[in-house]
């Protein structure tokens, strides 16, 4: 998108596919600029045969091209001969005579130019029986000269370089689809005439008439003009109202149209009550009617973008494999050339929805209200696609990883630890991570033990008085988590327990049938923890 042309194009292939019902882009590589190349093609400048369906199958291709004698010369590719040039653009014309120049403007027919300073080009696709493609170039004015040599359709993926969009799907044929101008032909044409009698109407309803009870000498030097005195028993004819209201039929036609094409204005113009009011659900549920003929559309506009897609891909990968670069959270990173190859089938996604940038949004939030918390939903990617509904350049600044949030929250804890070791009773906060908060306790204790460093017990009853106010607010958050922690807690005081009077290590120890110091809720009991010894008790 950034390296091509393709912004542009694909919008002049959109406008010609709404106007004559099938838009046509021609994808390329451009060798001498490195870069992809797209050609917004006038469908009466492609040719194919009238029992065509579509460009796979069709049994032959012509694209009719034109170029000035300048333009000509610029192209590398094609053969260079200036008597060529002269005698296709009619530069010896009076050599040839009158009679010679009036058979070549009718051999200009359809599409073909009739400008003599055009150089008339046909490259035409055929299909041979073995599924490959042979182009031949040459022009129709001097079939001997030969343009360009005959070659197969040099890219990897073997097809002619032609994507084709159209506006609807109707009968089996590639000339069958209509665009919305031929779909309104008939309403516009009603109000073509309808504008003109209101015309025609308000210029003769405007303009003043006057009657005179007796003849009047001379009338032709009567002046109506501000101030101007009139003779006597002058008076003026009043002009009655139309006899039908122009502006209603008008909205009237205008309103089918809108219809016909599935483009409704909600109700803005009302042809048979102008006075009442449409109510929100009325125009919601024309929203929403409407919205299935614009879904249609995209599903259809999607399949172009597939067969596009998959022909720039095919092309980057036989012609730009070094280069591949692409933008993700305003980061730039490259693709690993193990994943260049063809093996893709590319699919564009989107509906209706995903258009109204609104309305996905306000989605997003409804889904995290809904799910907000939930211990079977990723909270962090729930997080993520409310950021990205919004704007995806507010991933990367405003969320923050799982590892460091973790670490963040161990770190916090360490704080509280310094607090505690004087016998001050840390606040447990409800953003708290409690889970990180109660390993990263354990994991003090543990330290102290391995370093057979004495625990001061008013600090070894804080911290108890502190891992239980966090597994009780952890229940209540998610208590499937704190029972699993409760678990945790509980095997390792079993195993310091067994430790501490020469049993099993720690490493082999388990569970235990009941889990003293946890009650029911699945909470270890501060009093009931396994006491650390002290320094004097060894």
């Amino acid at each position: 998108k950034h390296r091509s042309n393709l912004q542009t194009e694909i919008i002049s292939t959109i406008d010609t596919m709404l106007v004559t019902g099938r838009g046509i882009l021609k994808v390329t590589y451009n060798l001498d600029d490195q870069k992809l190349s797209f050609e917004n093609v006038d469908p009466m400048h492609l040719v194919v045969p009238s029992y065509c369906k579509d460009i796979e199958t069709a049994d032959r291709i012509t694209h009719i091209q034109h170029y000035s004698p300048d333009s000509y010369r610029r192209k590398s590719v094609f053969a260079q001969d200036e008597d060529f040039i002269e005698r296709v653009t009619g530069g010896n014309a009076k050599e040839r005579g009158d009679h010679n120049r009036h058979q070549i403007a009718k051999q200009r027919e359809g599409v073909i130019d009739t400008d003599k300073d055009t150089i008339v080009i046909w490259e035409t696709y055929v299909q041979n029986d073995d599924k490959t493609w042979t182009i031949y170039t040459y022009c129709p004015h001097d079939l001997n000269f030969e343009v360009r040599p005959p070659m197969e359709v040099p890219y990897s993926h073997g097809k002619p370089p032609f994507v084709s969009c159209q506006y609807e799907h109707k009968d089996a044929g590639w000339y069958s689809p209509r665009g919305v101008t031929e779909l309104v032909a008939v309403f516009e044409s009603a109000l073509s005439k309808l504008l003109n009698e209101k015309n025609d109407t308000m210029s003769l309803y405007n303009r003043p008439l006057f009657r005179s009870t007796r003849a009047l000498p001379n009338t032709a030097n009567l002046r109506f003009q501000p101030g101007q005195i009139l003779p006597e028993d002058i008076q003026p004819i009043p002009m009655p109202q139309p006899p039908i209201s122009f502006d209603q039929h008008m909205i009237l036609y205008r309103e089918l149209a809108q219809q016909r094409v599935s483009t409704p204005d909600f109700g803005i113009s009302q042809t048979l009550d102008q006075n009442q009011r449409r109510t929100a659900t009325e125009i919601s549920a024309i929203g929403n009617l409407f919205s299935q003929s614009a879904d249609l559309r995209m599903r259809t506009f999607r399949l172009f973008l597939g067969d596009l897609y998959r022909q720039c891909w095919s092309l980057l990968t036989q012609f730009d494999r070094s280069s591949l670069n692409f933008y993700y959270l305003d980061t730039l990173q490259k693709i690993p050339q193990e994943a260049l190859h063809e093996d893709y089938d590319i699919v564009p996604s989107g509906s209706a929805d995903g258009v109204n940038k609104q309305f996905h949004f306000q989605k997003a939030v409804a889904r995290f209200q809904m799910f907000v918390n939930d211990p079977n939903i990723d909270q962090v990617e729930l997080r993520r696609s409310v950021l990205e509904a919004d704007d995806s350049g507010l991933v990367k600044r405003l969320l923050t990883d799982p590892g460091i949030e973790a670490a963040d929250q161990a770190e916090d804890q360490a704080v509280e630890l310094s607090v505690m070791k004087i016998g001050f009773p840390a606040v447990v906060k409800p953003g708290d991570d409690h889970a990180t908060h109660v390993r990263t306790m354990l994991d003090y204790l543990a330290l102290k033990r391995a370093q057979n460093a004495p625990t001061d017990p008013i600090e070894l009853q804080r911290i108890q008085e502190h891992i239980g106010a966090h597994m009780e607010q952890f229940q209540q958050q998610d208590g499937k988590a704190a029972r699993e922690l409760a678990i945790e807690i509980q095997e390792i005081s079993d195993a310091i327990t067994q430790t501490d009077q020469g049993g099993i290590p720690p490493q082999q120890a388990g569970p235990g049938a009941p889990i003293p110091g946890v009650d029911q809720g699945g909470s270890p009991s501060p009093q009931q923890l396994p006491q650390q010894p002290t320094g004097a008790e060894n």
